[in-house]
């Protein structure tokens, strides 16, 4: 804040050292309008204040009667036969949604003609003086629709319903000019809405006992069908049913089936003997390898079976055998072989050694004909098995089938017990359950009226009249001069006009809005002038252009054509990246540097020099060499140059991506601006090239955005190595009362001037003083000061001032213009709330 010389203007400062001054209305200056217009005010205020005062004297007084009702959560009984009806679903979505719902209940027609129709209200004078003079013979059993219209919109329009904010309750109000009405119809329809979700819970139960009734006699009769064939089915296939207690002591029917027990003792009788062949079998196997006497001894059940006989013998002559050898080894110790006793025992021993054989052929027969007697028994036991199976399927098809009706029977049986006890607990239930809302206060007769209320009456109209009083004076004092009556009568006629006009549109007194096409409303849109330049043709196109296009076509550049972002074909040089590989021997693919001495060291051939070449050069010279070295007849080499060094170009500057970017196909200077991701905000239209072999000489571009200056080359060649700088746009700055204020970019080729400074600030405001505008210039010798009369500049009658770098367009704003528009819009923002109110009593009223 800085000092002025009028008190009334307050200096405020801007950016580059700019001031704006705002004017406001001193305290002496109100209060000698004031005492100027002193009879326009208060003629005003006392013309309103007396309108306000007869309105409270004549009109009647209206009593309103409230009620509170609960939306009830819990049963109110325990003596409930419905175990569902334990309370209602609670939860934040849907209470507010049940509440809503039970409000427009209680305001639908249904229940208004209900209560009105129970207490008369069409004979009741304070319900509608007029009714009886308006329809005469009226008949509520058989109204005519414009009296039960009227009489509903009538008793709509004084009764108000809503529910109170976070909690189950709903207040219930009713206005009317008799008091004692007013509570009646409260309480009335609360009364009436419980008989009538009474009743309507009764006709749905006698409505649905009815059709279970029906249907239960359908079901009974199905039922008593299955079950004659369930018996029947039983005495078609010999089943029989026996009673038996479940773990739980409740009795229950099961199904005897003997098939399914001969089953079962077959079925281990099969096992036992299949045990039973392979054990026999067994002990013939091994009797026939071994010593069938032992095998015999060492099995108790197969000697028990066979007899003690064999088995003793075999060991008698086993033992009479090891005694005369005992004696023979003893003679022929002593006596030759001829000695007669020697040649006995011979003899006997030859002799017991063919009853042992003889023996052990018996009992290895013997084991042979106990294993084919298990195996014929086994097989006996599995036909049997076999014929029981089939039986036993045969059964359990039936047995599933009488499982089935069963169910169906019981199903059916349980189905209608059920029903039948619904059905008597039905009536009960009804009786015992209560409304979903339960009376938290009932209505009591009003002694005190609410309408008219004369404080708030008279508070309301004395703030809105000081209001309008206030406004039309500083208006009659702003339009009319000293003297001028036809001139202040057309000023008042212009405020309520202009209030009349307010309660319409609210947009007076604020800055235009901005379209969705991003220019503020009211903004002159300027045609856009199509492009003048020439169209692009292919047969202007590039070198690179021509190589894509169709055979026949005239193209001079080489046949393989790369890809956009590849490295130029630039000769092979040290220090590069290269990336070598065969078509017959995969084996050999490589990634290498090329030395400082320009040669790659490459397996199968050793050292190749590589500088000087170009990638198809190269190839060759790798080719060459595996011909030479005798490693392969026709070789296929591919050489690329995956990293080069040197082959960059620097962005920087005014772009969006500054930063170094590879030496592509396409190297003219908008294509590396491109690569950058464009130019930026603030990017101006100079570009300064410093070339990598005289880094210290800039070389001025100037772009050509409309590509229409074909006299100048703007997108020239760049060279690897070379540096492009893009110059920062100059800024103007437009501040005061204008929309949108800030910096804006100035392009020192093609210039700036103040009206399109303004439009890019989205225009003045409407409390600006155009006339007023303030060009603030920085020049060597200090800062200069212009002014400038937009509004001259704007309808083309005076000239258009360029503006230049770090140049400041101030826009003022009209202290008048200010405070004019405010106070009219105090005054119709006031107007149209004493509207607003006055009608919503007058509808409550009437």
């Amino acid at each position: 804040m800085t000092d002025s010389p009028d008190p009334n203007i307050e200096r405020v400062s801007g950016p580059a050292g700019a001031y704006s001054e705002r004017r406001f209305l001193s305290l002496r200056e109100l209060a000698e309008l004031m005492r100027r217009r002193r009879r326009f005010l208060l003629s005003v205020v006392g013309g309103l204040v007396v309108l306000c005062l007869l309105y409270c004297l004549v009109a009647p007084n209206q009593f309103e009667a409230t009620a509170r009702v609960a939306l009830r959560m819990q049963p109110v009984s325990s003596l409930s036969l419905e175990a569902q009806e334990a309370a209602m679903p609670v939860s934040i979505l849907s209470t507010p949604l049940q509440l809503e719902t039970l409000v427009n209940v209680l305001r639908s027609e249904g229940l208004a003609w209900r209560v009105i129709t129970e207490l008369k209200l069409y004979e009741s004078p304070a319900f509608r003086r007029n009714f009886a003079g308006r329809f005469p013979g009226f008949d509520p059993q058989k109204p005519t629709p414009e009296a039960q219209t009227y009489l509903l919109e009538t008793f709509d329009k004084r009764l108000r319903v809503r529910a109170l904010p976070r909690t189950f309750l709903i207040e219930i109000r009713f206005r009317s000019r008799d008091a004692a009405l007013s509570a009646k119809v409260v309480n009335q329809l609360i009364r009436s809405y419980t008989a009538g979700e009474s009743q309507s819970r009764v006709d749905a139960t006698v409505e649905a006992s009815s059709w279970l009734q029906g249907q239960l006699k359908d079901m009974t009769a199905q039922v008593e069908q299955k079950q004659r064939r369930l018996a029947e089915f039983e005495r078609q296939h010999g089943l029989m049913s026996l009673q038996q207690q479940t773990p739980g002591g409740q009795p229950a029917e099961t199904l005897h089936d003997p098939i399914v027990m001969q089953v079962d003792e077959t079925g281990r009788l099969l096992a036992a003997a299949s045990g039973d062949r392979i054990l026999r079998e067994a002990l013939y196997r091994e009797a026939q390898q071994g010593n069938p006497e032992q095998v015999l001894a060492a099995n108790p059940e197969m000697q028990a079976e066979m007899g003690p006989g064999g088995a003793a013998l075999a060991q008698q002559l086993r033992t009479r055998a090891s005694e005369m050898g005992i004696e023979l080894a003893q003679l022929k110790a002593e006596h030759g072989p001829n000695y007669p006793h020697v040649v006995e025992l011979d003899r006997g021993l030859a002799d017991i050694d063919q009853q042992i054989k003889a023996e052990d052929a018996n009992l290895t027969e013997a084991f042979r004909r106990t294993w084919k007697a298990a195996a014929d028994r086994e097989q006996l036991l599995r036909r049997q098995l076999g014929e029981h199976m089939e039986e036993g399927l045969r059964q359990n098809d039936a047995a599933i089938q009488y499982s089935v009706l069963r169910e169906e029977v019981e199903a059916g049986t349980g189905l209608c017990s059920r029903l039948r006890r619904r059905i008597q607990e039905a009536g009960l239930a009804d009786g015992v359950r209560a409304s979903n809302i339960y009376v938290v206060d009932y209505a009591r007769e009003p002694f005190k009226p609410v309408a008219p209320d004369l404080p708030l009456y008279l508070g309301i109209t004395l703030f809105s009249s000081l209001w309008l009083a206030m406004g039309g004076a500083l208006l009659l004092d702003a339009l009319r001069p000293a003297g001028s009556h036809a001139k202040g009568l057309a000023a008042c006629l212009l405020l309520i006009g202009a209030m009349g006009a307010g309660m319409n549109s609210a947009g007076l007194a604020q800055a235009p809005t901005p379209s969705t096409s991003g220019l503020p409303t009211g903004v002159v849109r300027v045609p856009v002038d199509p492009p003048k330049g020439n169209k692009p043709s292919p047969k202007d196109a590039p070198v690179i252009w021509n190589s894509m296009a169709p055979v026949g076509a005239d193209a001079t550049s080489e046949p393989t054509v790369r890809m956009a972002g590849a490295a130029m074909a630039l000769p092979i040089a040290a220090g590069d990246f290269v990336e070598v590989s065969e078509f017959h021997t995969p084996e050999f693919h490589t990634a290498a540097r090329v030395a400082a001495d320009g040669t790659v060291l490459l397996p199968l051939v050793g050292q190749v020099k590589l500088t000087g070449l170009s990638e198809q050069d190269a190839s060759r010279a790798i080719e060459k060499a595996f011909v030479d070295d005798g490693m392969l007849l026709h070789p296929r080499v591919s050489v690329l140059v995956t990293n080069a060094v040197g082959q960059d170009v620097s962005v920087l500057g005014e772009v969006a991506r500054p930063g170094v970017y590879p030496y592509t196909v396409h190297h003219r200077l908008l294509d590396l601006i491109s690569a950058a991701s464009g130019l930026s905000a603030n990017a101006g239209r100079l570009v300064s090239v410093f070339h990598r072999d005289d880094p210290h000489t800039a070389h001025a571009v100037v772009l050509d955005p409309s590509g229409t200056d074909g006299k100048v080359d703007h997108n020239p060649e760049l060279a690897p190595g070379d540096t492009i700088l893009v110059s920062r746009a100059g800024l103007v700055y437009v501040i005061g009362d204008v929309v949108r204020p800030g910096g804006f970019a100035v392009d020192p080729v093609q210039g700036l001037t103040v009206v399109q400074a303004l439009s890019l600030a989205w225009g003045a405001t409407p409390n600006s003083a155009g006339s007023k505008a303030i060009l603030i210039r920085d020049q060597p010798g200090g800062r200069t000061l212009t002014t400038l009369n937009l509004k001259r500049m704007i309808r083309g009658e005076d000239p258009d001032q360029p503006v230049r770098d770090r140049d400041i367009l101030f826009v003022p704003d009209s202290a008048t213009k200010t405070l004019m528009n405010k106070t009219l819009e105090s005054a119709i923002q006031s107007a149209i709330g004493v509207t607003i109110y006055a009608g919503l009593v007058y509808s409550q009223r009437f």
